[in-house]
C-alpha cells in the first residue's frame, strides 16, 4: 500500500450508521481509515479504497485501538470514536502544524459536542487559518489575556510531570499532581505514528501474565498509549504539543440512549504504566497513590449496587 500522510483509527460498535463514515470518507487527502469491530458485528458495507476494516477476537475498547494502531502505517495516527465527525481538511492541517512545530509529539483537536439526533453536527466546516498566522498562548504567569484573544489562540502543552515523586497521601486526600495543562490522553490528537508504534513495543507485552495467560482491560487505552508515548519519550519541560483554536475539527455526537456510558476503572489499564514504568513518580500516583482508583477496585460500590438491584434487594434509581 501507498503509505498515507494520515490514518485514523476508530474502534467500532453495533448499529453505528452508514452515514457516519460517509461523513467522515468526506475527508481530503491522503487518508485511511481503519474501523474495527468487535466479534460477530457486520462490516459496514461501503467501498472505498481508503477504508480498511478488521474484525478484532476479542470485544473491547483496548484491543480493539490497539488492533487498529499495529495496523496503522500512516506517518501520521488520530484515534476518534464511531460517533465523532473530523474536518474534511484534517490532513492538510496535520501537515501545516508539523511543518510549523516538527519537534512535537502531538496537536490536539478542538472538540464541540452535539445532542444524539441533532442534525447540524453536519453543517458546513468553518475554515482555520494557516497555523503560522496563528498566535501561540505561552505559559507565562505574567502575561494575561483576554477571553476573546483566547479562543484565537493555541495553547502549550506540556509533557506530563512523570518524574514527580510518589505522593503516599493521595490515598487519603486524593491525587494533586494530574492538575496542570499537562494531557495524559491519546484520543482526540493526531500524533506522530513512529512514536507511537515505538511506544506499542512497550505496551503489548504487558498484556501476558504467564505463558499463554493474558490480561487486557476493558477500557482506558485513552491514557495507557498517551501516556506510554510520553513516558518512553520523556524530557523534563518540553513542550510536546499545542490545543488548536476554534472553528472546531472534531465533533462528538452523545451516546444514544441504548449505549449509556458506564463508569470505567482506570486502574486496570494503569497497573499496566506501572509494569513498563516503575520509575516514575507519577504512574505511581496515578495507579496505586490516589484514593479515587485503588480502593474503587477493592470497594467496587456501583457494581455492589448494580448486583443488589438485580437481586431485589434494591431499587433502582429510576424505578
Amino acid at each position: 500500500m501507498t503509505k498515507p500522510t494520515l490514518s485514523i483509527i476508530i474502534p467500532m460498535r453495533e448499529n453505528v450508521e452508514i452515514s457516519w463514515l460517509q461523513e467522515n470518507l468526506k475527508i481530503q487527502g491522503s487518508v485511511e481509515l481503519i474501523l474495527v469491530y468487535p466479534p460477530h458485528v457486520p462490516f459496514l458495507e461501503i467501498s472505498d479504497p481508503r477504508l480498511r476494516q478488521f474484525s478484532c477476537p476479542l470485544r473491547g475498547e483496548v484491543i480493539q485501538r490497539v488492533t487498529a494502531l499495529l495496523n496503522a502505517i500512516g506517518e501520521y495516527v488520530l484515534s476518534i470514536n464511531c460517533d465523532e465527525y473530523l474536518h474534511p481538511q484534517i490532513v492538510t492541517i496535520t501537515e501545516d502544524y508539523f511543518s510549523n512545530f516538527p519537534d512535537s509529539y502531538f496537536f490536539r483537536l478542538q472538540q464541540v459536542t452535539f445532542s444524539f439526533g441533532d442534525r447540524s453536527i453536519t453543517r458546513p466546516w468553518g475554515s482555520l487559518d494557516n497555523l503560522q498566522n496563528i498566535p501561540v498562548k505561552k505559559r507565562d504567569p505574567e502575561k494575561h489575556y483576554s477571553p476573546e484573544e483566547k479562543k484565537r489562540m493555541m495553547r502549550e502543552i506540556p509533557i506530563v510531570p512523570l518524574e514527580n515523586k510518589p505522593d503516599f497521601f493521595g490515598l487519603f486526600r486524593g491525587r494533586k499532581d494530574h492538575r496542570g495543562p499537562h494531557q495524559e490522553n491519546f484520543d482526540k490528537k493526531v500524533w506522530k505514528n513512529a512514536l507511537v508504534k515505538e511506544a506499542l513495543k512497550g505496551v503489548t507485552p504487558t498484556f501476558t501474565l504467564f505463558g499463554p495467560f493474558k490480561y487486557i482491560p476493558f477500557w482506558t487505552a485513552d491514557r495507557l498509549v498517551g501516556l506510554s508515548v510520553q513516558s518512553r519519550f520523556f524530557e523534563s519541560g518540553k513542550i510536546v504539543g499545542h490545543w488548536l483554536p476554534l472553528p472546531e475539527q472534531l465533533r462528538t455526537e452523545e451516546n444514544p440512549p441504548s449505549f449509556p456510558r458506564k463508569y470505567r476503572r482506570y486502574m486496570l489499564a494503569e497497573i499496566l504504566l506501572l509494569k513498563q514504568f516503575p520509575n516514575f513518580g507519577y504512574i505511581w500516583n496515578l495507579a496505586v497513590f490516589d484514593k479515587e482508583g485503588i480502593f474503587k477496585v477493592w470497594f467496587p460500590r456501583d457494581t455492589l449496587k448494580s448486583l443488589a438491584a438485580k437481586l431485589g434487594l434494591k431499587k433502582p434509581k429510576n424505578s
